[in-house]
């Protein structure tokens, strides 16, 4: 089936943006609407800044921050657990000595994956960290919020412990485990960590925040500070991309795995990792992705992205959804917290279900 997008319809998708833009909910914002290969919208509106008079372009870098943690961390975990070097029933403790405590020694690889360790949602692991080591010396000491597997409490921290357990058992950083394994059987030419010191311009890069800590405006600089004490690739956050390269991201992971005859993971792997593992007392969960499930309450991907579909958001103001039967991707790439670190919060959570809203009641 053949999908398009009215001049009437586009007319009001650019009035629903500008008043995001009037709201000062972000400065510019790029969109890619498709239905697996097919793209059926994308497009820049804005600037890349608040002071730029130029406009937003297409296939800016931005940093996607927490969409980092399906895209690497999760999808490198299960890249080892199919070279047979880890098992999601692994408790932790067999890679993180540190975790063999009464209240740790049970969390296992899945409990990180899921949010269910019982770990904190987030620590301030960079302030008086003078290097990685004193940032997870502190990290190791953290007590739990509650139980192992009595809550979903999503934690940033957990998924610092996991891209740890990757380094380790791969013998490379977590930045070069992905490029090997992922971007470059992907293809992902404008997708990595620390971009610019991996040959990435900085000028096409979206900035972030003016950071008080760090001083300075971050542009191509990691935007989590404890992601940014773990040499900018925490495994909560870090990585960078752009709009086509996450939709070839997803039509991997919507095709089972495979890309334009490049295979990534198996479609039971895949499968594994795009189900719901919590039980009906917790929210849901895959293995690094939100799946949703109506009656949960809120959902960034609005009413209308069927309950199975899977997603992820990132504090700097990204979002990316799609829904494994219709093979629907929407991608939303904004810098959100170059206007404000956490002011304007709450009028994007209220942007987000109505932007996938309008778009998904086009097709």
């Amino acid at each position: 089936m053949t999908y398009t997008i009215s001049d009437q319809k586009y007319h009001e998708l650019s009035q629903l943006v500008a008043q995001q833009f009037s709201n000062g909910v972000f400065p510019g914002i790029e969109i890619l609407f498709a239905v697996g290969d097919d793209i059926l919208l994308h497009h820049a509106w804005g600037s890349l800044d608040r002071t730029s008079e130029d406009p937003l372009q297409s296939n800016t870098l931005f940093d996607i921050a927490s969409i980092t943690k399906p895209v690497a961390t999760a999808l490198s975990c299960m890249i080892l657990l199919e070279h047979g070097q880890l098992d999601l029933e692994d408790p932790v403790s067999a890679f993180i000595p540190e975790f063999l405590r009464d209240e740790t020694k049970f969390i296992t690889l899945r409990h990180l994956l899921t949010h269910t360790s019982g770990l904190p949602a987030w620590e301030n692991l960079f302030a008086e960290a003078t290097d990685e080591d004193d940032a997870w010396n502190k990290l190791m000491k953290i007590p739990l919020a509650c139980p192992t597997g009595t809550r979903m409490i999503y934690s940033c921290l957990g998924f610092i412990i996991l891209r740890k357990i990757i380094c380790q058992l791969s013998g490379m950083s977590l930045t070069e485990f992905f490029h090997k394994n992922i971007a470059v059987p992907l293809r992902l030419r404008h997708t990595a960590f620390n971009p610019v010191t991996h040959g990435l311009s900085v000028m096409s890069v979206a900035p972030t925040e003016n950071c008080p800590w760090r001083k300075q405006l971050l542009r191509g600089v990691v935007h989590d500070e404890n992601a940014f004490i773990f040499q900018g690739e925490g495994g909560n956050a870090g990585l960078f991309s752009t709009a086509e390269d996450l939709h070839r991201f997803c039509r991997m992971m919507l095709n089972g795995g495979t890309l334009e005859g490049q295979r990534v993971l198996s479609s039971r792997t895949v499968t594994q990792m795009l189900r719901n593992h919590n039980s009906k007392q917790l929210l849901p969960r895959g293995l690094g992705w939100d799946v949703k499930q109506s009656g949960r309450g809120y959902w960034s991907c609005g009413e209308l992205f069927p309950d199975g579909s899977i997603g992820h958001t990132g504090f700097t103001g990204t979002s990316l959804w799609m829904d494994p039967i219709s093979h629907v991707v929407l991608i939303v790439l904004t810098n959100r917290v170059h206007l404000s670190r956490e002011g304007n919060i709450p009028q994007m959570k209220t942007f987000r279900p109505r932007l996938h809203n309008f778009l998904l009641s086009l097709i």
